[in-house]
């Protein structure tokens, strides 16, 4: 079982002095944000796309550096983010082009030895059945580079704000999630789908983080590890909101559910907020805390 966190607000050209940032924390692992090289709304409304718009070989090539400096450092890649949203409705070329960016961030994975992309389902305006239908139409679409790139596909837990309310949004419930990942591997005839379980959506949700992890099973592959007040998406350090003498999120059930279904794969941070305005002498030392509680529930984990 690996430590690890994500590259937002660590690093994003200057991946050199990042990595090393990340490694000297004590982390073993990245989750890569390629998503931050496709700014979506801005391509939606100019049709603009610089980075992705080169051809798959030049995409693959900007991140071999990237690699060769990870694998220096003793680092692997453990998961990454594909853009999001995936899909804006009524722009088909907006379409296209994301699509075009997701199959181009696999080809990246294969490249640096990453084994798994986080893909967010659709969220649709329509009916569930409506939505069901859309979100296994589109991963169905994925499942040829999927298997070319050797890459599985996460889909992740949602939540949406209306009013200022939160409330569920699709795989929101995971007995959905687990039929969508038993469908579409069933589609594939292998596993190519997984989930990425966001624990700060759910808690937004007040979900019951040990069943929630009941039910997803074996089928959870990736995390995204960080805190909210329970009111708002913070991204924040793990242990960061009380409530009287509780904690928001229900920490020991968290684990509770990690350690009962035996996952033992990378509890990967994705706490950009808790360092994007910080003062650049201080992220390390938020880089360390954070690590710092990844060893702490690692040994909860592995304990005898």
């Amino acid at each position: 079982m690996q430590i690890g966190v994500q590259s937002g607000y660590v690093f994003s050209d200057d991946y050199e002095t990042g990595l090393k940032m990340i490694r000297d924390a004590g982390f073993d692992s990245v989750d890569l944000n390629i998503d931050e090289q496709l700014d979506v709304r801005n391509m939606a409304k100019t049709g603009e796309n610089p980075f992705f718009g080169r051809d798959t070989e030049a995409v693959v090539a900007h991140y071999a550096p990237f690699k060769e400096t990870a694998d220096a450092l003793g680092l692997r890649f453990g998961q990454m983010h594909a853009p999001f949203p995936v899909y804006v409705p009524g722009n088909d070329e907006a379409n296209r082009v994301l699509y075009d960016a997701i199959c181009k961030c696999m080809a990246v994975c294969k490249a640096i030895d990453c084994p798994y992309l986080i893909v967010h389902p659709i969220a649709w305006s329509g009916t569930q059945e409506e939505e069901w239908e859309k979100n296994i139409a589109f991963y169905s679409s994925l499942i040829p580079a999927a298997k070319q790139y050797d890459v599985c596909i996460c889909l992740e837990n949602m939540f949406r704000g209306k009013y200022g309310h939160i409330e569920d949004a699709v795989c929101s419930d995971f007995r959905e999630s687990a039929a969508y990942i038993d469908a579409l591997n069933a589609i594939a005839g292998e596993e190519r789908f997984g989930f990425c379980y966001d624990v700060g959506h759910a808690t937004l949700l007040g979900r019951n983080h040990l069943r929630s992890l009941r039910q997803l099973g074996k089928r959870l592959k990736t995390l995204h590890i960080h805190d909210n007040d329970g009111r708002s998406d913070l991204h924040m350090q793990p242990f960061a909101y009380t409530r009287g003498q509780q904690y928001v999120t229900d920490w020991e059930g968290f684990l509770a559910g990690l350690r009962e279904i035996g996952f033992d794969g990378v509890l990967s941070f994705e706490t950009y907020h808790a360092l994007v305005y910080l003062p650049p002498e201080l992220k390390p030392v938020m880089l360390s805390y954070i690590a710092g509680v990844g060893r702490y529930f690692q040994s909860v984990l592995t304990a005898e």
